[in-house]
């Protein structure tokens, strides 16, 4: 969990701004997406069950009022008294069963003349003595007997029982209507009724509802009566969808599953026990439903797409105005406050920018309110350096001036004399702090020659120096300490001088002033203490180095290299120009 939350709070803002969004939005949008898809396929199933189930009853409808009008017709049949008594008259000659073909001849013909769906009237009477004219009168057969509702005949007792469909003689779908003729006499029928009715009846009835679904009108035994494709007819349904639920109840709806398609089944039942089976796959249930789903993630996801460029484009602005604001940050703590943070916004950034302004400036002003002071300590310092420089030098030089003085009238004594004037006058410099190098270079010159008098052949000193650099500034009292240094410290043998060496040259733009001695030299500790804060010896060499460094900035100022018995070398560093 730690470590988690330490990847999100290194996160920079951009990558925030998108967990965020992912979480406050993309998460959302799915489950919502999810949710509103499971809801409309609910929906859309009973929506569908309730329409098949409507859709189912009106077929029921339609064909129980189309077979009411063949068992209508079959009654006017049925009711026929004259029918009947032709039917059971015993004919004993020919000529008697002539009036009769006539008059059923022109019954059925007009019939069937009204009624274009009928394809066949026929009449098969129990009575033997009235011969098959092979068109309406037909005799009781073994093939008739085989029939599938011959055997429910005897138990409807002149009700009127239905067949399987079935081909005829020109390879046309019929189902039979069949009933007993028994009028009057329940119990002893005096012939057969059939009526062989279009299969198309039936079709006509469920084509138009068959848009994207299968129907089918099936009998009380689960055979297919009607459906759209044609070759299924007389199969059992069974065999198409498999078993269920249609086959024994007369109402309700399921899911089955049919070649690996999910698929809702409605069935719903008629008055003389046939079904109409409606069966719909799912996924065409689904598919407008589907299309607005997609409809919506490809929506949602182009909108999350320009939400992400925005939110991008958002967090890359913020991010880069507080990267600025780093970077001027950077700058004050690098030490450079030459800038303004412009910021034209008035929101909280710019707020932020106006008062790191304002800080940068207190800043600003109070470092060089200490960095002044500093100066004028460190000046100070200087002044009461120059007021007791070296009291021990000054009364060396005073004690040679006496010496020689009584020993002889010699112009050496105006020499030390003129050289000790000219070191003071130069290197007061009228109090001013910087000074030409030219004039560095002779206050250092004035300080040798007057020490030549007092060590006379101890050391020897040997310019380096660029004439070119003399119209620069420097420092003043800058070089003496360290020529200063090495006379008091590097001289180890009266039997071999002291060389001393001072250079002056230029750098890559910087000016470099070098004094270099084959003295005793010091150790990596005492090179340390020289230029360690607070420690009193090397007062005036870490003098130097500070009021360089104050004057100058961090890159410039005094470096020193010795090595115990070889000797020491001291470089100062100051900026051209």
């Amino acid at each position: 969990m730690h470590t988690i939350k330490m990847f999100f709070l290194n996160l920079p803002i951009r990558g925030k701004l998108l967990v965020f969004f992912l979480f406050a939005s993309v998460i959302p949008l799915l489950f919502f997406s999810i949710y509103s898809y499971n809801v409309t396929k609910r929906q859309l199933i009973g929506q569908t069950h309730e329409n098949m189930y409507t859709m189912n009853n009106q077929i029921n409808n339609n064909i129980e009022n189309r077979l009411e009008t063949f068992k209508q017709i079959s009654s006017l049949l049925y009711m026929d008294t004259t029918l009947k008594e032709y039917l059971s008259h015993v004919y004993t000659r020919g000529i008697e069963y002539v009036e009769a073909y006539k008059y059923i001849n022109d019954l059925l013909y007009g019939v069937m003349a009204n009624n274009a769906d009928i394809h066949a009237i026929t009449l098969y009477p129990y009575n033997e003595t009235i011969p098959s004219d092979g068109l309406f009168i037909k005799y009781i057969d073994e093939p008739l007997m085989a029939q599938s509702w011959y055997d429910d005949l005897t138990e409807s007792y002149g009700d009127a029982v239905y067949s399987i469909v079935t081909e005829n003689s020109k390879d046309e779908s019929v189902f039979t209507l069949a009933r007993l003729l028994n009028n009057h006499l329940l119990h002893y029928p005096y012939g057969i009724l059939t009526i062989d009715v279009k299969e198309d009846v039936l079709y006509s009835l469920i084509v138009k509802e068959t848009f994207k679904k299968d129907i089918y009108i099936v009998n009380s035994a689960g055979i297919i009566l009607s459906t759209t494709d044609k070759s299924l007819i007389s199969t059992p349904l069974s065999a198409i969808i498999g078993e269920g639920p249609w086959e024994g109840e007369e109402v309700g709806t399921t899911s089955i599953d049919i070649d690996g398609q999910e698929s809702l089944v409605v069935f719903n039942s008629m008055k003389l026990g046939w079904k109409t089976v409606s069966v719909v796959p799912i996924d065409h249930v689904l598919a407008d439903a589907r299309k607005a789903t997609n409809r919506m993630l490809w929506i949602s996801a182009l909108s999350f797409v320009l939400a992400i460029i925005l939110i991008f484009l958002t967090a890359q602005y913020f991010s880069n105005r507080f990267l600025t604001l780093y970077r001027f940050i950077r700058r004050v703590e690098s030490e450079d406050f030459n800038f303004e943070l412009k910021s034209e916004s008035r929101d909280e950034i710019g707020l932020l920018a106006d008062a790191f302004n304002a800080m940068k400036l207190r800043l600003n002003g109070l470092i060089n309110e200490v960095y002044k002071k500093e100066i004028m300590k460190k000046e100070a310092e200087l002044y009461e350096l120059q007021s007791q420089i070296n009291p021990h030098f000054l009364y060396n030089t005073l004690s040679i001036i006496s010496s020689h003085a009584m020993r002889s009238q010699d112009h050496e004594i105006g020499r030390i004399v003129s050289h000790l004037s000219n070191f003071y006058k130069t290197s007061l410099n009228k109090g001013k702090r910087n000074i030409l190098i030219q004039k560095e270079l002779d206050i250092t010159r004035h300080y040798v020659a007057i020490q030549h008098m007092r060590f006379e052949n101890l050391f020897r000193v040997h310019w380096q120096v660029d004439e070119a650099l003399y119209h620069h500034q420097t420092l003043k009292l800058m070089l003496q300490p360290f020529v200063e240094n090495a006379i008091n410290h590097a001289i180890w043998d009266d039997d071999y001088p002291l060389n001393i060496i001072i250079r002056l040259y230029k750098a890559i733009d910087c000016i470099r002033f070098e004094v270099l001695d084959d003295g005793a030299g010091m150790t990596e500790e005492k090179v340390k203490q020289v230029l360690a804060p607070h420690m009193e010896a090397g007062y005036g060499i870490r003098n130097v180095h500070e009021r360089v460094q104050l004057a100058y900035g961090p890159d410039y100022g005094v470096v020193i290299f010795s090595r115990r018995g070889i000797g020491t070398q001291v470089r100062i560093t100051i900026p051209l120009g």
